[in-house]
């Protein structure tokens, strides 16, 4: 199912990305927002030639999507499947983040599904990243693809 939603995600133009934990304007590392925990998938917008369409990510009356990114690089991605009395569906593997490109890059363990997000902005409750590529796939020319997640 994971696959489809992001397939689904990426050819609908509504697909986005992951974190951030850089250091900017130079403040102590120590105060700044971490990425690991869990980050809920509240919100996607795309942006295509200028329009911007925001939809919510709530699977019905299931509980939210999720990344739980482990200190030592491990996740587990799970989803909710609203026609299958909410079944989650779970998509362990790794994650990475690039300080330097601020890029989170998700690996899953079954098959290697990898997703590429930029993090554009991070708070310790707020999480906001643009998708860079799903599984080698990147957005057409003029999109742009975000996730909203919280804590």
């Amino acid at each position: 199912m994971k696959k489809l939603v992001f397939l689904s995600a990426l050819l609908s133009m509504t697909l986005v990305a992951c974190g951030d934990d850089d250091k900017p304007g130079g403040e102590n590392p120590n105060t700044q927002p971490k990425l690991e925990g869990k980050w809920n998938l509240i919100q996607s917008e795309t942006i295509e030639d200028g329009t911007s369409t925001k939809d919510d990510l709530k699977p019905g009356s299931c509980d939210y999507d999720y990344y739980n990114l482990k200190t030592g690089g491990t996740k587990d991605e799970v989803y909710h499947d609203e026609d299958n009395d909410c079944a989650k569906e779970e998509y362990p593997g790794t994650w990475s983040y690039d300080a330097a490109k601020k890029q989170i890059t998700m690996i899953d363990s079954d098959d290697n599904y990898t997703l590429i997000t930029e993090v554009v902005s991070l708070t310790a409750t707020d999480l906001k990243v643009k998708l860079v590529s799903a599984d080698g796939e990147t957005p057409p020319a003029g999109t742009e693809a975000y996730l909203y997640l919280k804590r």
